[in-house]
């Protein structure tokens, strides 16, 4: 007889011997192939030894592989993306951007200091200034286009006398398209300057 039917039939006399309630286990027959003696004075402890040992208990196993740190060789697709991100950021640190305001229905800016810390990369050799002016909108689309370019060549004007050479100049006017604000219209009458450093120069 095998080890699991002993168990089950051990199991079984204990069901019994629980659920008759006047059952003695004296009177109960196990057969010696069984291997098991029960004594009264025992008869609880070992019973419930025995259901306990009937009862499998299996827990799953947990490997856990552990392997030294190593080198490897990028694959393409990491390195092709590894260089966007650097390209990315080296053509980030080629633009030095900024805004300037106007007043209303005004063509130069309140104050320019805000162009100041622009001036010395803006006379670098190789370096491009781009000047884009808006508006609100408040008023026709025609007068607001004139009236953004007029703001960008009032910058270009300064940038020139502060000894910009004209020809890395480019202008522009966007009238009262492309607002930033659609609360505060001030933030809308404005000249963006991005300075454009040309390829390998860095501050």
């Amino acid at each position: 007889m095998t080890t699991k039917i002993r168990a089950l039939m051990v199991a079984s006399l204990a069901l019994v011997a629980s659920t008759a309630g006047a059952v003695d286990v004296r009177e109960v027959v196990i057969p010696d192939s069984v291997g098991v003696a029960v004594e009264p004075a025992h008869q609880a402890h070992v019973l419930g030894e025995a259901i306990r040992d009937s009862q499998v208990k299996r827990t799953p196993t947990i490997w856990i592989v552990t392997e030294p740190s190593r080198t490897r060789a990028l694959m393409p697709e990491e390195e092709a993306r590894l260089d966007a991100i650097d390209a990315e950021a080296a053509e980030a640190a080629r633009h030095v951007r900024t805004t300037l305001l106007f007043g209303f229905d005004k063509s130069s800016p309140a104050e320019w200091a805000a162009l100041e810390s622009s001036i010395s990369d803006a006379l670098r050799t190789g370096s491009v200034v781009k000047l884009v002016g808006h508006a609100d909108d408040v008023g026709s689309d025609a007068y607001n286009q004139r009236l953004s370019e007029n703001r960008a060549i009032s910058v270009a004007r300064y940038l020139i006398k502060r000894g910009v050479n004209k020809k890395n100049i480019k202008v522009a006017g966007r009238g009262k398209r492309d607002p930033v604000s659609i609360v505060d219209s001030s933030m809308n009458r404005r000249v963006e300057v991005d300075v454009v450093k040309a390829a390998g120069k860095t501050l």
